[in-house]
């Protein structure tokens, strides 16, 4: 009996004794787990800070390109770079890529955040402010539409103003009635979309650094006060440049070869910089941006070789940037216009002018159809013609362009602000 006691005795003690280290590896693997899930999120929120700190990077300074290398946090380190279209021919135009990497305890980890910086070229119509000026019933408007100001409407049932894009507002006319309504029947169509109260869309107080580095850095800048542009439908221009407005001679122009460049052309007067004055006409093979800090003038039409309107895949483009104001010049009787382009003028704070787009002695003679198509872009509405029997000035005719969704013209002014379009960890 004493001998089978000791036999169930020792089993017992064996029993617990295995028990024991059973419980001990899984205590000591359930501490291994926890460590390495400890490390595993330290290493996430390092690669995270460092793509968080690269966005903050961007919000300061939205054209920041210089990378950071190994910065200390939080026991470890991580390093951040951007990417554009520039780096990587596969990012869109308007594209940036983060890209942030941690380090923790040897162990590496990516945070890849995409992000987009729209364009100004993407909207149809956008102000700064809307003035006095109404949209009437029969209007009719296509792609993205916004205001920093309020819409003003107007419209009367079975005639409404109609919006084939989506509306946006930084103001509202009250809080009950986000656009003010000349009639109490007006009831616009909204097709695809409202959105009001969003944030301020700022415009540049003048041709972007991006835009003017870009001229003297692979594309064509002018110092002097008057400019004539003629563009010939094979990648050539006719350019005439003068101290005095008098239009010159056909001796004075000179043939440019537009194909070898980034196509930017960009005057600057330096004495006085809002008195520069470009003239524009002609047809544009390939892709343009004619930018001035003074006024752009529009004098004959302004065409794509490559009809974008017949043919949505034309690759031929052109836009046009004025700190100043965008101007449709030599306009004859009854005879139509035709812009094929799209429009912006700056927002220069520091000056009086008017800072838009508008027709030159619109209330002095009939014209015909002013034909733009491509976007517009301007500090406040200017004006093209008058009301009455028979009307002064041009009959607007008014498309967007939809290859701006994906499309711009070269450099042209792009907002200040991102939109993050996905976030990889």
């Amino acid at each position: 009996m004493g001998k089978y006691s000791i036999i169930i005795v020792l089993g017992l003690l064996i029993s617990v004794m295995f028990l024991r280290l059973q419980t001990q590896g899984s205590v000591r693997q359930g501490m291994e787990a926890y460590v390495d899930k400890y490390n595993q999120i330290s290493l996430r929120n390092i690669a995270n800070s460092g793509a968080n700190a690269a966005l903050n990077a961007l919000m300061l300074d939205v054209e920041a390109k210089n990378p950071v290398n190994n910065k200390r946090w939080c026991n470890g380190s991580f390093s951040y770079s951007f990417e554009r279209r520039t780096e990587d021919p596969y990012l869109g135009p308007t594209m940036i890529r983060v890209t942030s990497i941690g380090e923790y305890l040897g162990l590496k980890d990516t945070t890849v955040v995409l992000l987009t910086r729209p364009s100004f070229s993407r909207f149809a119509y956008f102000t700064n402010t809307e003035g006095n000026i109404w949209f009437a019933g029969g209007d009719t408007l296509h792609g993205p539409v916004h205001t920093n100001d309020y819409f003003r409407i107007s419209g009367t049932t079975g005639n409404q103003a109609v919006f084939l894009g989506k509306v946006s507002s930084h103001n509202v006319y009250s809080s009950s009635q986000p656009y003010r309504k000349y009639y109490t029947t007006t009831s616009p169509e909204f097709h695809d979309g409202t959105e009001w109260l969003v944030p301020e869309l700022k415009m540049p107080n003048s041709i972007p650094m991006d835009l003017v580095n870009a001229a003297y850095t692979g594309g064509t800048a002018f110092s002097d006060k008057y400019v004539w542009i003629k563009f010939q439908n094979d990648t050539t221009a006719l350019i005439a440049r003068k101290s005095v407005s008098t239009p010159p001679t056909a001796g004075e122009y000179s043939t440019y070869n537009l194909a070898g460049t980034n196509g930017v052309i960009y005057t600057n007067y330096s004495s006085s910089p809002t008195s520069t004055v470009v003239h524009v006409e002609g047809t544009v093979s390939g892709q343009v941006t004619v930018a001035s800090e003074g006024k752009i003038k529009v004098i004959d039409d302004l065409l794509c070789n490559d009809n974008p309107v017949s043919n949505s895949h034309s690759m031929d483009m052109i836009g046009l940037c004025a700190t100043r104001d965008v101007v449709v010049a030599d306009n004859q009787y009854l005879q139509n216009r035709t812009i094929q382009a799209t429009v912006m003028t700056m927002n220069p704070t520091t000056y009086t002018y008017s800072r838009n787009f508008y027709v030159e002695d619109y209330w002095a003679q009939t014209y015909g159809y002013l034909n733009l198509y491509g976007g517009l872009i301007q500090y406040s509405r200017g004006a093209v013609g008058q009301l009455g029997t028979p009307h002064k000035g041009y009959l607007k005719s008014y498309k967007w362009d939809p290859r701006l969704k994906d499309m711009k013209p070269p450099f042209f002014p792009m907002l200040l602000a991102l939109r993050k379009i996905a976030w990889y960890e």
